[in-house]
């Protein structure tokens, strides 16, 4: 790695370092991001028509950018008719002069702003003001980040990073006089104190969260009602928005309104939803009002045509993504991110912020794959923060820790190779000690048990017998630490009629993904994929025990390739447990067993199985077969992240046991002894942290076929 970007990388593990230690911030995080998102997930599932919903979505935000050219010439062309001024910027200088040149020209010296996204983008109101414009923001998140002189921390809520009591200190300092730390007193006095200054405000400043082609008119959400007044009292008016905000017509609006709406705060619909055409009829100087529409590129006509990044494009910006993210709930936005932030933020930063920024805060993704499962529209974000990681690795290099870890499987394989001697010398102190140093590898990480006689081996010999073919792929755990993993999952299929085979295979490669480098990744896509698809050929189905596999497989493998064959791979392979329950939904499964004794157990759905599924397939079998399992809630990440929470310190280790906290807390509260997972990696995670014994769901349901017998 150059200095450049070693420098820029120690600059982002100090913030991390800072971040671990600010427990008052963590728990404001914490408690904004899990309600909000347990708040979504309630909401859509109470929505009966939801999938077919999203779908309608999808395929209007999709098309709006696929007719962006013309739908931006309709929507200059109505709103000129309706009296506004409407201008395009090509960057954030461009926008900024426009804004300064109408404030100049009106004489204004009192300006007021509604939260936008698009203003903070392009830093408007630190220029207005440098200019000497007094600018007030109205929304209250907007106006407490701006007495503190900071940035919002979140796409939605910009103070979600501050307590309640952290407030009541800034506003007592701001006002003078002793502010509890109520919601509603705080809220009653910067309602107060802003009475005044809608009244006398020269100019309103917005965002628009959409535009409407066919109408020119312009649509703003909000919880607080103050846009309403922006738009409506000042004599001029400025709606600054990013081109991708245009659609084709209200009704393609209003729908995407109620994702956007559902997906950030768990409403059905929003206090509030303006809609503004031409100039305000409310406006002090009503005879003269003045509407402006700066409508800005800076970057989206490059993002645009390229095959990758223009999904960034689809962002309807509701914060879904920074609200389920681990690293992002740890942090928040002041270290993960830049303007836009999160998960979606890297991609955004990539193209609208100056080089290098965006792939410097892109080792703050995981991959964990949750971004996408809680994005409305689908955005494979997680491929395209590694495609960041790849251009940033690609110009400054890669850290040395990561070089190692791209190179897992050869380790991982070269320790099989040699144990049980391997298994002794890494539980020497001495060691895991010149591990760290040399290496990066944090002594404090057990590592898991490897073996010799591994599932391959123990496979070559047996002999599956069924009239129903599956190719199983194995991935690295089942076969070289754990193989009775596989023999239960090859036990389970053949008592089920299957004729199992073991294609040749090598590992996912998903932690190359993990670090941005994508080459070892897809040469272990191209090897698989092609010993798999002849399997799939002969009539085989593929089925894995690994969720992250099985994420590799149907997922990033065709995203990868995008050839024919890994699609024919990924419409063919599922979860072990997604198979079964094809088969019981055909009344061929066998889940005969009499009255089960197994010990009670908890239960975790890893990342890649509910980025996959949503609902576990392997929970939904186990509750059929009679298995007594208490789910353990948690909608984010386990925290280890497969290798990453290897690495040495604020690296990796640290913040994965930072995130993994309140998981390990829950579900030691369960008070039971036992914990199921199928992700070999939450495995790890959860008996390091809670000292629990962690099965495989394949293992305890094979115990019962063999209890039967």
């Amino acid at each position: 790695m150059d200095q450049v970007a070693f420098q820029a990388h120690e600059r982002l593990l100090t913030k991390i370092r800072e971040g671990l230690q600010d427990k008052r911030r963590r728990a404001a995080l914490y408690l904004g991001t899990e309600g909000v998102r347990e708040t979504s997930e309630q909401a859509y599932s109470n929505l009966p028509e939801s999938e077919s919903f999203l779908r309608e979505a999808r395929r209007i935000k999709r098309e709006a950018i696929e007719n962006l050219d013309q739908n931006l010439s309709r929507f200059i062309h109505a709103a000129e008719s309706s009296g506004a001024k409407v201008y395009l910027a090509k960057d954030a200088a461009s926008a900024v002069q426009i804004v300064l040149s109408i404030a100049r020209n009106s004489g204004a010296k009192r300006i007021v702003k509604s939260k936008s996204m698009t203003s903070e983008e392009i830093e408007l109101r630190q220029h207005l003001e440098h200019n000497g414009y007094g600018v007030i923001e109205t929304d209250l998140g907007e106006r407490i980040v701006q007495i503190a002189n900071q940035r919002p921390s979140h796409l939605v809520a910009p103070a979600l990073h501050m307590s309640v009591e952290e407030i009541a200190e800034l506003f007592s300092k701001q006002y003078g006089r002793r502010i509890p730390p109520d919601p509603e007193q705080i809220t009653a006095l910067a309602r107060d104190s802003l009475r005044d200054v809608f009244l006398t405000a020269d100019i309103g400043i917005t965002g628009a969260n959409f535009a409407v082609a066919d109408s020119g008119s312009l649509v703003i959400v909000t919880n607080e009602g103050n846009a309403r007044l922006v738009t409506a009292l000042p004599p001029i008016t400025i709606a600054t928005l990013g081109v991708e905000k245009i659609v084709g017509n209200i009704a393609d609006a209003l729908n995407l309104l109620q994702a956007l709406v559902l997906s950030a705060t768990g409403q059905r619909m929003t206090s509030y939803v303006t809609l503004v055409k031409g100039r305000s009829r409310l406006a002090r100087n009503a005879h003269q009002p003045e509407q402006h529409i700066i409508i800005l590129d800076n970057g989206r006509s490059a993002m645009r045509p390229d095959p990758v990044f223009r999904e960034a494009l689809y962002c309807i910006r509701c914060g879904a993504c920074n609200d389920i993210c681990p690293t992002f709930r740890l942090f928040g936005g002041h270290v993960f991110g830049h303007i836009y932030t999160g998960p979606i933020g890297i991609p955004w930063t990539e193209y609208t912020a100056p080089t290098g920024i965006a792939g410097a805060l892109a080792p703050l993704c995981i991959s964990c794959g949750l971004c996408q499962h809680a994005c409305p529209e689908d955005i494979d974000i997680p491929f395209l923060i590694a495609k960041v990681k790849e251009a940033y690795v690609n110009k400054h290099g890669q850290l040395s820790v990561n070089r190692t870890l791209v190179n897992y499987e050869k380790l991982v394989s070269l320790a099989s190779a040699t144990a049980p001697l391997s298994n002794f010398m890494l539980r020497r102190r001495v060691v895991r000690r010149l591990a760290e140093k040399a290496m990066g590898i944090d002594a404090r990480r057990p590592f898991p048990k490897f073996t010799r006689h591994t599932f391959k081996k123990w496979f070559r010999s047996h002999v599956s017998v069924g009239s129903r073919p599956v190719a199983y792929f194995v991935d690295t755990y089942a076969d070289l630490c754990d193989p009775e993993i596989g023999k239960a999952v090859v036990g389970i299929l053949e008592e089920n009629d299957c004729r199992v085979s073991v294609p040749e295979q090598v590992g996912s490669g998903m932690p190359a993904f993990l670090y941005g480098d994508l080459r070892p990744t897809r040469d272990a896509a191209e090897f698989n994929v092609k010993h798999l698809a002849e399997a799939v050929r002969c009539g085989s189905e593929v089925v894995s025990s690994e969720p992250t596999a099985t994420y590799c497989l149907k997922e990033l493998y065709p995203r990868l390739l995008g050839t024919a064959e890994a699609e024919l791979v990924a419409a063919h392979s599922r979860d072990l447990f997604d198979f079964l329950l094809r088969l019981h939904r055909d009344g061929k499964l066998r889940l005969e067993f009499p009255q089960s004794k197994n010990e009670p157990a908890a239960y975790y759905s890893p990342c890649h199985t509910r980025s996959v599924y949503g609902k576990s397939p392997a929970l939904q079998v186990l509750m059929l077969a009679g298995v007594d399992l208490q789910t353990v809630r948690y909608n984010t990440c386990c925290g280890i992240a497969g290798t990453f929470g290897y690495k040495k310190g604020a690296e990796g280790y640290d913040v994965s046991m930072a995130i993994g906290e309140t998981l390990l807390d829950r579900i030691k509260a369960t008070n039971l002894q036992l914990v199921v997972t199928e992700s070999s990696v939450c495995k790890m995670q959860i008996e390091f942290g809670t000292g629990l014994p962690v099965l495989h769901p394949a293992t305890a349901l094979w115990s019962l076929y063999e209890s039967k017998d």
